[in-house]
């Protein structure tokens, strides 16, 4: 452990968070360690007395013909993973073959099992090494218990890289390859895949079982392989099936013991413990244990669909990255329900306006689309999802709209989606048994505006005006105004044009763990090209002073950054103040006005489009009514020289650990 660098992380912290968390930390380490010499000869693996019963499958025959557009993208990444090369979070393929089977590096207790479990691979397999960073070539123990490990503690090393590819969310393509092109390969690997990391990663142990979340997709992400491969045909041996039972269980009862519940900063990483829990206990046998775990996920997973989504569809996190994610979290989930109130052992309450609300959280994503593809970065991005099954870049959110549109069947959602994710609504459908919703009719979101601004410039002190004009005036026309003040976007868009103002909550019930600095940040896109743009997350634990550059006011187009920070980034990497307050004043089809309080004093941003150009004004309030001298606004024509002028010189990373470099 590097005490230097968590020196610095230390002093870079408010006095008040930095012992707050150096006490939460020596705490976890000491319970954990204690733990560890109390169960040094404990087994934690799971052993199902009676595992005659089979599994669910809650799929039955699949249809992988959408998937044809992509397949040749498919088989490429097939390919990769066979190899066990896997591009992660900026790393590139890379091989992780580890370099010999791990048995012998783990707890005292869990080697026996270890050890049969990897008899049962087949000769010539090369396993993967789970546990390693393979962006920094750090590797953690995997003979310590979960709870002791570190992460954070080294400058470089990052333990999402680890995290993400034990998600597994690989699996499912070597299941859909196989489907599409009949070969017994995509099975064979996915069998030993399994008991490859069943092997290296006894319960409880290691970097893998360290966060709940994870636990939580990498069992959906199983269950939905193995279902996969099932619809096809595949039968695997009686051995293989034990295993892999008794390590979806392990995985329900990880998660059901370890729920990432806050009173009041809940977020995502709940929302996945339920929907993993669902996925579990849905493709179990029946059994006291498994029906409990249904009961109490169905039930808690729909009150915190219901929480954390307003009425308007978008995610309370102020993210749009983490929309995303949990947005896939709340239509799979949701299907999953529908499928077993179909005939099994549930039946869950819908409250009104939820499948109204699942369909916002798809024209959220479609409106904060810019005309490139991407969504607008608001917030941080991780890169997180749920499922892959359709191959997709990091800032695209089609797949997810498209698995959304699996239940409702909406023209203007499927034209969005396009082709290439109409496989992700088809298992959607599959797995809620069939089941279609009546779609609302229209979308609410385009609807909503204040009084037009009036008198514009009358009472500011301007700090800054800007005017910026378009190569092509007629990019200006025909635009759709959208606003969800619940989440903090205004904006304009059509197929040119682009144009979003951050302002609203931090997100997270007042946390802001995953907000930046960015109120009234402007973006700009024109004819595919990002003039303006947020620069994306960088990186969290890995880098302290990255995560914080990128968080800064100093990386968007904000009012008055020269100033410093409106709230401080002092108070830890995921807690921002909302020191701000930010709030709407008017919002039109032509004009925007908001401001917020991060410098003591009310700081207005003006957005006026017309004339054949877009007006940004920014200013204080003048005291007593009265102007300061006026401003010539400087003109631009062209995205270069307004982002070297406004001084946007970070470099855009388009997903988590990635950057795109001129």
């Amino acid at each position: 452990m590097s005490l230097s660098y968590l020196a610095r992380y230390a002093f870079s912290l408010s006095p008040q968070a930095a012992v707050s968390k150096a006490a939460s930390y020596a705490s976890r380490i000491v319970r954990s360690r204690l733990r560890e010499v109390l169960w040094r000869n404990r087994e934690t693996y799971t052993t199902l007395e009676n595992a005659a019963l089979p599994m669910a499958s809650l799929l039955g025959p699949v249809n992988v013909d959408p998937l044809s557009p992509d397949f040749d993208t498919l088989k490429a990444l097939c390919d990769h993973v066979l190899a066990h090369r896997f591009n992660v979070l900026g790393s590139g393929w890379t091989d992780v073959t580890a370099e010999a089977a791990s048995g012998t590096s783990l707890s005292v207790g869990n080697r026996r099992r270890s050890a049969a479990i990897g008899r049962l691979i087949d000769a010539g397999y090369r396993p993967i090494d789970w546990q390693v960073d393979f962006k920094s070539g750090y590797r953690w123990r995997a003979d310590r218990l979960s709870g002791s490990l570190a992460y954070g503690h080294r400058p470089g090393v990052d333990v999402k890289v680890p995290w993400e590819l034990a998600r597994c969310q690989h699996l499912p393509w070597l299941a859909c390859r196989d489907s599409a092109e009949p070969s017994e390969r995509g099975a064979a690997e996915f069998r030993n895949q399994v008991l490859d990391f069943a092997a290296a990663n006894p319960p409880g142990y290691g970097v893998n079982w360290m966060c709940t979340m994870d636990v939580a997709i990498r069992a959906a992400n199983l269950v939905v392989a193995h279902d996969l491969f099932g619809s096809s045909g595949t039968v695997f041996d009686a051995p293989f099936r034990g295993e892999f039972q008794s390590l979806i269980v392990a995985h329900g009862r990880h998660i059901f013991a370890n729920l990432e519940w806050s009173e009041d900063h809940r977020g995502n990483h709940y929302l996945a413990n339920l929907a993993g829990l669902l996925f579990v206990a849905a493709y179990l046998p029946p059994t006291p244990e498994s029906d409990g775990w249904l009961s109490f996920a169905g039930t808690e997973f729909v009150a915190e669909v219901e929480r954390q989504f307003t009425a308007d569809g978008a995610n309370f996190e102020a993210s749009t990255s983490y929309h995303r994610l949990s947005a896939e979290m709340a239509i799979y989930g949701t299907a999953v329900l529908l499928g077993l109130n179909g005939g099994r052992r549930l039946a869950t309450s819908f409250p009104s306006g939820y499948f109204e609300r699942l369909q916002r959280m798809a024209e959220f994503s479609m409106h904060a689309t810019k005309p490139n593809g991407r969504v607008v970065q608001i917030g941080d991005n991780d890169s997180g999802r749920l499922f892959k099954l359709c191959p997709s870049f990091d800032l695209d959110h089609r797949a997810t709209v498209g698995a959304i549109n699996g239940l409702f069947g909406r023209a203007d959602l499927a034209r969005f989606a396009g082709e290439t994710t109409v496989f992700e609504g088809h298992v959607v459908s599959l797995l809620a048994g069939g089941w279609s919703m009546a779609a609302t009719a229209g979308p609410v979101a385009l609807d909503r505006f204040s009084d037009p601004i009036e008198s514009a410039q009358s009472t500011l002190d301007i700090i800054s005006e800007i005017r910026i004009e378009p190569p092509d005036p007629a990019v200006l026309q025909g635009l759709q105004a959208f606003s969800y003040p619940d989440f903090g976007l205004y904006g304009w868009r059509s197929e040119r044009f682009f144009l979003s103002v951050r302002c609203g909550p931090i997100g997270q019930n007042g946390n802001g763990g995953h907000a930046h600095n960015d109120q009234l940040a402007v973006e700009l896109n024109i004819d595919g090209e990002d003039w303006i743009s947020d620069p994306g997350t960088g990186v969290y634990t890995a880098s302290p002073q990255i995560r914080d550059s990128y968080r800064s006011a100093r990386a968007h187009f904000v009012p008055g950054k020269d100033r410093g920070e409106p709230a401080s980034l002092k108070l830890g990497l995921f807690r921002l103040e909302d020191r701000a307050r930010a709030e709407c004043l008017a919002f039109s089809r032509e004009a925007f006005e908001g401001r917020h309080v991060g410098y003591g004093r009310p700081l207005h941003r003006r957005v006026v489009i017309g004339d054949g150009g877009i007006r940004i004004t920014d200013g204080f309030v003048a005291a007593g009514g009265n102007r300061g001298p006026a401003v010539i606004p400087e003109v631009f024509l062209d995205g270069a020289t307004l982002r070297k002028q406004l001084g946007l010189d970070l470099a855009f990373s388009p997903g988590y650990g990635s950057y795109d470099r001129p």
